[in-house]
């Protein structure tokens, strides 16, 4: 039954992006029509050839398809009335995620056996019904009303970012899978997102800027007012339209990339590993079974004294001098501190602080404590720990413990 509904989403999809083409470019609707089912044919067949697909085919068809998707937006900045642009724009959004359900559905079928086609067929036939219907019950609706052929192909990338892509093929979100390809090849995080989102921003802005140049409609031959009026204000009401869907795109792509962000950069909160001093020295182990200190991530502890749970967290700074402070502030309720990426954040109030700042006293950084580093190792002085805390947050505070 899941390779009916796999299928069914899939097909709905595909019946979006033909009814929205065909809606732009209607003298041209059979052409695209054969096109598409072409391209589905096809994409099986490379599937069902190639099967069963290696690590470096998967691979390949993920990342085809997401520049696939890429290469949709930028179609807007030249497409126009010719059919080549809504035939281009169907190839890249049909062709590899076609291929991949084909690949999910055998893939299953091995397991299940082949009544996962049955169900697959069934899925298939509902979406085509679902196209049929739109295309007949929705004609009316002239979609050139509010597209353009260049914002249409914004707005059908945008939607390929949204929902392109399967599942049970490859989890990752498209924008995260072309932060983290561009990742890999520029080495730097920052500049990967910074390209990320030239990609994703500059299509929709040019076509935003381009529609908001349209020419004023010619009133110097209109003699009444109110007739000025009634034409500027159609204008205005048309680029409103246009515009609409346009900025729809972009914010849809704004979420997107923060989402992608948050994935590249999950919250990284270690529970605190008990240690115990010898006498009134505490030894941390700088490489050890929980990792290395080299790694830039923060390293939570915590020791007991008279009852009370002290935290206080260790971490090498950016300019590789290992710090140790108080998994707690001066200012906010001692919750404690996650990190993302280059950061380590309030969880009370979510402020971020740079790893840079560690160590240094005020705000809402971590309170420091006194620490003297030792070849691979790091002393700190027990009652230097309970004393900054009890200076702090109060004498045993019982919820230094959470």
């Amino acid at each position: 039954m899941a390779s009916f509904f796999i299928t069914l989403r899939e097909i709905v999809e595909f019946a979006v992006i033909l009814f929205l083409l065909t809606g732009i470019y209607k003298d041209h609707k059979k052409t695209l029509l054969a096109t598409a089912l072409t391209v589905l044919i096809v994409g099986c067949l490379t599937t069902v050839v190639t099967y069963p697909l290696s690590t470096f085919l998967e691979q390949t068809y993920s990342k085809a398809m997401l520049y696939s998707f890429v290469v949709i937006l930028f179609l807007s900045l030249i497409s126009d009335r010719k059919t080549l642009y809504p035939i281009l724009c169907i190839v890249l959004a049909l062709l590899f995620p076609s291929a991949e359900l084909m690949a999910v559905l055998m893939g299953k079928a091995e397991l299940l056996g082949s009544s996962v086609y049955i169900y697959a067929l069934f899925g298939m036939l509902t979406g085509g019904l679902f196209l049929f219907l739109c295309m007949r019950y929705l004609e009316s609706l002239d979609l050139r009303k509010f597209f353009k052929t260049d914002s249409i192909m914004v707005f059908i990338a945008a939607f390929c970012f949204l929902f392109g892509g399967l599942d049970e093929f490859d989890s990752t979100s498209v924008i995260t899978m072309l932060q983290k390809g561009l990742n890999n090849v520029l080495a730097s995080p920052r500049i990967a997102m910074a390209v990320t989102a030239l990609l994703l921003f500059i299509p929709p802005v040019y076509v935003f800027i381009r529609l908001l140049h349209s020419p004023e409609p010619v009133t110097d031959s209109i003699e009444v007012k109110a007739e000025k009026r009634k034409v500027m204000s159609i204008y205005i009401a048309e680029l409103i339209k246009k515009g609409t869907p346009l900025l729809l795109s972009l914010l849809v792509s704004i979420v997107l990339l923060h989402a992608a962000n948050l994935a590249m950069n999950p919250l990284f909160d270690p529970e605190p590993i008990p240690v115990i001093a010898d006498g009134d020295e505490i030894t941390i182990l700088l490489k050890d079974n929980f990792g290395d200190i080299s790694d830039g991530r923060i390293r939570k502890y915590s020791i007991r004294n008279k009852g009370n749970v002290y935290r206080f967290l260790v971490l090498m700074r950016p300019d590789n001098e290992v710090v140790a402070a108080l998994d707690a502030c001066e200012i906010c309720p001692p919750t404690g501190y996650v990190q993302r990426g280059e950061h380590v954040i309030c969880k009370y109030c979510s402020t971020p602080l740079p790893l840079q700042s560690i160590g240094q006293p005020g705000g809402c950084n971590p309170i420091p404590v006194k620490s003297r580093r030792e070849g691979d190792t790091l002393v700190l002085n027990k009652t230097e720990i309970v004393d900054t805390h009890d200076k702090w947050l109060g004498t045993g505070s019982s919820h230094s413990s959470h």
